[in-house]
């Protein structure tokens, strides 16, 4: 980005190693990246749904399903609300936003905030509408022989509608840049967030205020790569997504189908999805039950079946010796050993 005529961003930008967020979930120990990424949003919703205590039986019948669904639902739009207090750059290096944020008693507080409608507006969620993250990047899980684990994120080279990046490659790599300028402009304020000078906002096309980018500041991201470590350290499962915001409601339905609801990691993956957005409503997979959509629907939740879904989920659970790999078949993909 340049800043008053000077490349500031790129040319004192230095790479940064932070240690992963930490986060007990019962019988397994969540670990995943923090703020700007999405891991504390991963680690906020599971940490709400544990309290429900979820089994095989929460999603063995159509009622008990939809049940379950719509408290997950609920959680995710309350997820919605929360993210943008840590992507704003002046509150997510502070320590005490995600302590608040992972807290026992916002935890019990979300709960709480649960009745058994979905036809809420958005000020319950604390949440304000602003616009779809594209479905950009991409995801690899990998163990090692030596027992490594590693979730990573491959930058994208192009997503939709910014096809190839920034359009500008180096001449000295023939590396095509990305233009990660897209993801600070997805950042809106809240109206208590309003600095007191008009000159530090800026408004999008549609009048709406966000904050402005600054130089060195690292963009906003629902990328979770994550791994969960068993208590008794003989199961540990590495996972996660690509596709722009769908990567929040895939990752977490696809860890819950897994630890939680008894599926098996092929399964656990395959599984239809339905995927909350800022808006509060509900997209599901052309193959998703028609039942619980209905059922949903009775709820009071907006639902609309998308044709086409981005979302795409890599994993590899290990338990004992033994490695099981599944590649998402939603973008034909294929796990790999050697």
């Amino acid at each position: 980005m340049v800043v008053e005529g000077l490349w500031l961003d790129l040319s004192e930008f230095q790479p940064e190693v932070v240690a992963p967020l930490k986060f007990d979930l019962g019988d397994y120990t969540l670990y995943s990246p923090p703020p700007p990424a999405g891991g504390a949003i991963l680690s906020y919703i599971l940490n709400v749904l544990k309290e429900f205590n979820f089994t095989k039986e929460s999603v063995a019948q159509t009622k008990r399903k939809v049940d379950t669904y719509h408290l997950i639902a609920e959680v995710m739009k309350f997820a919605n609300g929360q993210k943008w207090k840590l992507y704003d750059r002046r509150n997510a290096s502070n320590p005490k936003v995600l302590q608040d944020l992972l807290s026992y008693s916002s935890a019990q507080q979300t709960k709480k905030s649960i009745d058994n409608w979905g036809n809420h507006t958005l000020d319950k969620y604390s949440s304000i509408p602003h616009r779809s993250e594209s479905p950009g990047t991409s995801h690899v899980s990998v163990i090692s022989a030596d027992g490594m684990r590693a979730p990573f994120f491959p930058m994208p080279l192009a997503f939709s509608p910014l096809r190839f990046g920034s359009r500008v490659y180096s001449p000295s790599t023939g590396i095509i840049l990305n233009n990660e300028i897209w993801d600070f402009c997805q950042c809106p304020l809240f109206q208590s967030q309003l600095p007191s000078s008009s000159q530090e906002v800026s408004l999008d096309k549609t009048g709406a205020p966000y904050c402005p980018c600054v130089a060195g500041e690292r963009p906003p991201s629902s990328m979770m790569p994550s791994i969960l470590i068993s208590r008794d350290k003989k199961s540990k499962l590495v996972i996660g997504g690509s596709g722009g915001e769908m990567i929040v409601s895939s990752t977490a339905l696809a860890i819950m189908n897994k630890l939680w609801f008894g599926y098996d990691l092929k399964n656990a993956i395959r599984e239809p999805i339905f995927h909350v957005n800022g808006k509060a409503e509900i997209k599901v997979e052309k193959n998703f039950s028609k039942e619980i959509e209905d059922g949903l629907r009775e709820r009071g939740h907006q639902v609309e079946r998308n044709g086409l879904f981005l979302n795409v989920v890599q994993a590899i659970y290990q338990e004992g010796e033994c490695l099981y790999a599944e590649s998402d078949k939603r973008k034909l993909g294929e796990a790999s050993g050697y």
